[in-house]
């Protein structure tokens, strides 16, 4: 892995967050955790200069068990792989940290940057600093049908406001690419 400059980054967001997805993950060596995820945005916030800050906004339930670990740590990492570990990608975004050591039943390989997990099979990693955590608001919707089509149960009934997505939005600071 080598690390580059933001100025050097040359991506399709919307390609590399909805379709080939990231591994969202924080923690300590002793104890850290890792979830897939698909909604994301980069982009620049609150800051001056050339690319103003450098930001990467994640969208975590408060019931899916990494984002304790995003909470309760002050960095956390994006992973992108390439095609070949979709399958590692969809079993990590099945099944939960809390009930087994998930990542021991794929072909991935945890180890730390700057006491930041990351994988070792990544194409792409983004490390980064949380600036801002807020919630997904129930009244803050526009397009009511997002709550139709994104917050339902299994019932058809709308989750109660628990279920809306936390907000983390992080500073990036640093960025690799293999």
């Amino acid at each position: 892995m080598k690390e580059i400059n933001i100025a050097d980054l040359n991506i399709n967001p919307c390609d590399l967050i909805g379709n080939k997805w990231m591994l969202v993950s924080a923690g300590k060596e002793n104890s850290y955790n890792t979830m897939t995820a698909s909604w994301g945005e980069i982009g620049a916030l609150w800051g001056h200069g050339l690319y103003g800050r450098p930001t990467f906004t994640i969208f975590i339930r408060p019931s899916r068990y990494t984002d304790k670990f995003i909470n309760d740590n002050e960095c956390y990492s994006l992973c992108f792989f390439s095609e070949e570990y979709k399958k590692d990608l969809s079993y990590l975004g099945s099944h939960s940290g809390k009930d087994e050591d998930k990542v021991s039943k794929t072909s991935l390989h945890v180890e730390f940057i700057d006491n930041v997990p990351v994988f070792k099979e990544a194409s792409l990693i983004f490390v980064c600093k949380k600036i801002y955590k807020g919630k997904i608001e129930e009244n803050g919707f526009i397009d009511k049908t997002i709550i139709e089509n994104f917050y339902k149960d299994a019932s058809n009934h709308i989750y109660n406001n628990s279920s809306y997505h936390n907000v983390y939005v992080g500073e990036i600071i640093k960025i690799y690419k293999r």
